[in-house]
């Protein structure tokens, strides 16, 4: 097993990532980069990992037989390189526990069926099974009627023909005709996969427990063994398909985790800010000014470094 690196270094290591890739770094950056290397063995480890996997991504790439998918990252923007670099925190952990980088992001990110990036929703039509729209960062594919959700949200609406299952890494969901239905896996604070039947009725079959039914209004959350206890679905589950974060004294922390998987870059939160109560409405399609509305509503304000990492502190 790698050793563990702290997510503070992890995330100095990507910003001087982006930083010398930004194409307007010069000698003094280079030199800059290079002293924060020598500080500490652990920023050194830090930066080999990263500059690691940059390398197995493009090697991965190049080994695909279809020149489609060669290109996808030739074509890929600067803003997308840092949105893919963004991720590189969770994969350096990731890879520390012995997890592979190619089969748990590189894959879904870059080479599912349909996927949305940092900020991006995405509607997709289903021939004669329905509709979907995909949030941020989401990574589907399809097998005929059946759907795989790697990562992110979807919102499904099902048509007049129905017979159609989503798979996650914790089981099946199999919607009933004329049903919509939220479905989510891997978002913050969310173990395993969460389920909103919004209309209609949904079958819920765990990898390895015992399937259930949902009526229309109710959710729950299920990992591969076992499920939780259905509840009432929240009145605002489907506020972000317009791209607005409804929030009810919700902790500050956790408000700034839902606007994270919309900005391209790193947010943190300082812990001593981390449990103000917020209610409000905010916007996923422009989390800057989010940013700055909260300064206006809680004692905070924001710290950002080349508009990239930004830092929720005390006022």
């Amino acid at each position: 097993m790698k050793d563990a690196l702290e997510e503070r270094v992890l995330e100095q290591a990507l910003q001087w990532i982006v930083t010398l890739q930004s194409g307007t770094s010069g000698a003094a950056d280079q030199y800059a980069c290079q002293q924060w290397r020598n500080e500490h063995p652990q920023h050194e480890l830090a930066w080999q990992r990263l500059v690691g996997l940059t390398r197995e991504m493009r090697a991965s790439t190049q080994a695909l037989p279809a020149p489609s998918a060669r290109q996808l990252l030739r074509a890929r923007s600067t803003p997308s390189r840092r949105t893919v670099l963004k991720g590189f925190a969770g994969l350096s952990i990731a890879s520390a526990l012995g997890l592979s980088v190619r089969e748990r992001v590189l894959l879904p990110e870059l080479f599912s069926d349909y996927h949305t990036a940092t900020g991006e929703r995405r509607r997709v039509l289903l021939a004669n099974t329905g509709e979907l729209q995909l949030d941020t960062r989401t990574a589907i594919d399809v097998h005929g009627t059946d759907l795989t959700l790697s990562l992110g949200r979807l919102l499904l609406a099902t048509g007049a023909n129905g017979a159609m299952a989503i798979r996650t890494d914790n089981g099946w969901v199999r919607p009933w005709a004329l049903s919509r239905l939220i479905i989510s896996q891997g978002l913050p604070r969310q173990p395993g996969t969460q389920v909103q039947i919004l209309s209609g009725n949904a079958s819920v079959e765990p990898l390895h427990g015992v399937g259930f039914h949902l009526l229309a209004g109710q959710q729950v959350g299920f990992d591969s063994r076992q499920n939780g206890q259905p509840s009432s679905v929240p009145s605002t589950a489907e506020a972000w398909t317009q791209g607005l974060l409804i929030a009810e004294r919700m902790p500050l922390a956790e408000v700034l985790e839902q606007l994270d998987r919309y900005r391209r870059g790193v947010l943190r939160c300082d812990p001593s800010v981390a449990g103000l109560q917020v209610s409000g409405s905010f916007s996923l399609d422009h989390p800057e000014a989010s940013l700055d509305l909260l300064t206006q509503v809680l004692p905070v304000r924001v710290q950002r470094v080349f508009g990239y990492l930004a830092t929720v502190v005390p006022a």
